[in-house]
C-alpha cells in the first residue's frame, strides 16, 4: 500500500491551520480547487503556499458573438437546411 503524501501548511488560508499537514484530498475538499490541479502544482513540494491553493483562473481564447452582426451569422447559421 502506497503512503499518502501530506504537506505542511504556510498559507494564510483561513480555514488551514499553519503548520498542520494536510493531503491533497483534504486541502481539495476545504480549499475548492480540484485535485487534479493541486497534484500538477504540487510535484515534489514539501510544503505548500497561497499561490498552490490560487483557484484556477478561467481561461478565455477568443470573445465570442462580440458584435449584433456576429450574433444575427450564428443564428442563421444553426438553422436546418432543409425544412421538414
Amino acid at each position: 500500500m502506497q503512503k499518502i503524501n501530506t504537506y505542511v501548511n504556510k498559507s494564510t488560508h483561513k480555514r488551514l491551520l499553519e503548520g498542520h499537514r494536510y493531503s491533497l484530498k483534504e486541502l481539495a475538499l476545504i480549499s475548492g480547487v480540484p485535485h487534479s490541479t493541486l497534484h500538477g502544482r504540487m510535484h515534489y513540494k514539501e510544503s505548500f503556499t497561497d499561490a498552490e491553493i490560487r483557484p484556477s483562473e478561467r481561461a478565455i481564447i477568443w470573445p465570442l458573438l462580440e458584435t449584433e452582426s456576429a450574433k444575427i451569422s450564428a443564428k442563421w447559421l444553426n438553422r436546418s437546411l432543409i425544412n421538414v
